[in-house]
């Protein structure tokens, strides 16, 4: 019997996959700014104030994010004895880990085991999904939650009565809002709109009890924390960061076009993009699908994509919790073309789209188009002509296997590619672009030239990456001309680190010239640190 057809091995598959793409190198690099460096920030100084309700920033309350996503990060670090790199990362990379697993679990209740693996293995080797998981990043950790409110709500919609579903929809809803906010309760608009479209509202009734029981573990954080944080804090944790997001926009909460995720998102579900189209005409017109099932993932996917396209806020992780509705249409489709021992034009026609695609890419890149588009890509040419050739040559062989009514190999080929394509990315991205994104060598070089009793300041800027790096309990943020010139002048030694552009209008203001004591370049800022003596 074929290795992937062996109900026995699905679960070694799964976790050989799993414990490569997400596990492989993830200590390999430092924490880039601004987010990973910042969430670890966070957590570093919520387990040494020993303030666990709420989260701080540089010693200021951080109202941006709810705290479950920083308790873990302790956890980890506790767990493994130290605060590194790899311990900040661990809960999102588990995160996407066993969202994978879930993601099999559910397409195993909605069709069967290997429409579930299938679509597993789609997730775990499309772009987007597993390379956000190895950041420090709450997303993962979100969708994790997402999935698991998704799947109890659908336990309780196809067992009506049982309402041991939705205490456990409740919870996970719950958990999902300490991780992000209120965004989690989306999952209870996509069951009621799909008992609507069922025309079955009367089986959702118990909607209303997974939204106290929710309700319930929330506010045995919230109320003591907005106790303490007082009305800015409730104000802005309760609907700042719903409310300003959705509607308001603005440059803070990441306004992007209407059309952002419609460009975005096929983009980053590649190379199973493709087979998106086919998966939704099968699933939605095939009698012989599960088409009830099906709806539910369509229902799931429209919902979540149509909710971020209207709110002006826009991020590539903001959708991530459509991925594994994605996942499961495509590789329900995989499993069905294939155990029918159908080789039509579904599967085909993609196939040839994706190593036409590729093969343009490879094209492009060799004829060094990038580097004249971007000049920025020049040094990265060579990896993008191997990454390029590999696609390629993976896509390839995957449509041959597929015309040699080989359908098997065809999906393992395209998957293994795919993997290496991961892990490849885990092991070159720290050689390439740890210099160019990371404040640590920086970070060394500033401690090097300082004694234990000398101050560190920031101007007009806020570089997390140095607060991790310099491993300081608080480093004064300075945003104005007149503190500038206070601290300058000053009889204390200070070191101030401060954007060149800024430093030379701070000079001219000053009107004493200032010598910079070193200078480096970190992602978009050319950093500068002085001295006043």
């Amino acid at each position: 019997m074929n290795l992937i057809s062996s109900r026995k091995n699905f679960f070694i598959i799964l976790f050989i996959t799993g414990t490569l793409v997400f596990l492989f190198n993830l200590g390999g690099r430092d924490l880039w700014d601004p987010d990973e460096t910042r969430y670890a920030v966070v957590a570093r100084e919520m387990r040494e104030s020993g303030n666990w309700i709420l989260p701080h920033l540089n010693g200021r309350i951080y109202a941006e994010k709810p705290p479950l996503f920083f308790w873990l990060a302790n956890l980890s670090a506790l767990f493994l004895g130290e605060d590194t790199e790899f311990a900040n990362r661990l809960p999102s990379a588990l995160a996407g880990f066993l969202t994978m697993i879930l993601t099999f679990l559910f397409g195993k209740k909605l069709f069967n085991e290997r429409a579930g693996l299938f679509s597993a293995l789609v997730l775990s080797t499309c772009f987007l999904f597993p390379q956000l998981s190895r950041w420090v990043l709450m997303d993962s950790l979100f969708t994790l939650f997402f999935l698991l409110t998704l799947y109890y709500f659908y336990l309780g919609y196809e067992n009506e009565g049982q309402q041991k579903y939705y205490l456990w929809a409740g919870v996970f809803t719950a958990l999902a809002t300490l991780t992000k906010g209120p965004i989690a309760f989306l999952p209870m608009i996509i069951l009621l709109l799909y008992s609507f479209v069922q025309k079955e509202p009367q089986k959702a009734r118990n909607l209303f009890y997974s939204f106290i029981i929710s309700l319930a573990v929330v506010l045995i954080w919230l109320i003591p924390a907005c106790w303490i944080g007082g009305e800015v804090y409730r104000d802005k944790i309760l609907f700042g960061q719903t409310i300003g997001r959705l509607i308001e926009g603005g440059r803070h909460f990441h306004a992007k076009p209407f059309f952002f995720y419609f460009i975005r998102f096929p983009l980053e579900f590649l190379p199973w993009t493709v087979f998106l189209p086919a998966a939704l005409f099968f699933g939605l017109r095939n009698e012989k699908a599960k088409r009830k099932e099906f709806l539910f993932l369509f229902v799931w996917f429209v919902t979540v994509f149509l909710f971020f396209t209207l709110s002006k806020g826009k991020k590539d992780n903001y959708i991530l919790p459509l991925y594994p509705a994605a996942a499961l249409m495509v590789g329900v489709l995989w499993e069905f073309r294939l155990d029918s021992g159908m080789r039509d034009k579904k599967l085909l026609i993609p196939l040839i789209f994706l190593t036409s695609l590729f093969l343009t890419v490879f094209v492009g890149v060799l004829w060094r188009i990038p580097n004249r588009l971007y000049p920025g890509f020049g040094p990265y040419h060579s990896l993008g002509l191997f990454v390029s050739s590999y696609a390629l040559v993976g896509s390839l062989l995957s449509t041959l296997f597929f015309i040699k009514k080989r359908g098997w190999a065809s999906f393992v080929c395209l998957m293994t590619t795919f993997t290496f394509f991961h892990l490849h990315l885990s092991y070159t991205l720290p050689l390439r672009l740890n210099e160019q994104r990371s404040m640590k060598i920086f970070s060394e070089k500033i401690l090097k030239r300082m004694d234990p009793q000398d101050e560190l300041k920031v101007c007009l800027f806020r570089p997390t990456g140095l607060y991790y790096y310099t491993k300081r309990p608080f480093t004064e943020e300075i945003w104005n001309q007149g503190r500038f010139n206070k601290v300058f002048l000053s009889s204390d030694r200070v070191f101030m680190v401060v954007q060149k552009a800024d430093l030379d209008q701070l000079k001219k203001d000053l009107r004493i010239e200032i010598y910079p004591i070193d200078r480096m370049k970190v992602w978009h800022w050319d950093l500068v640190l002085i001295s006043n003596q």
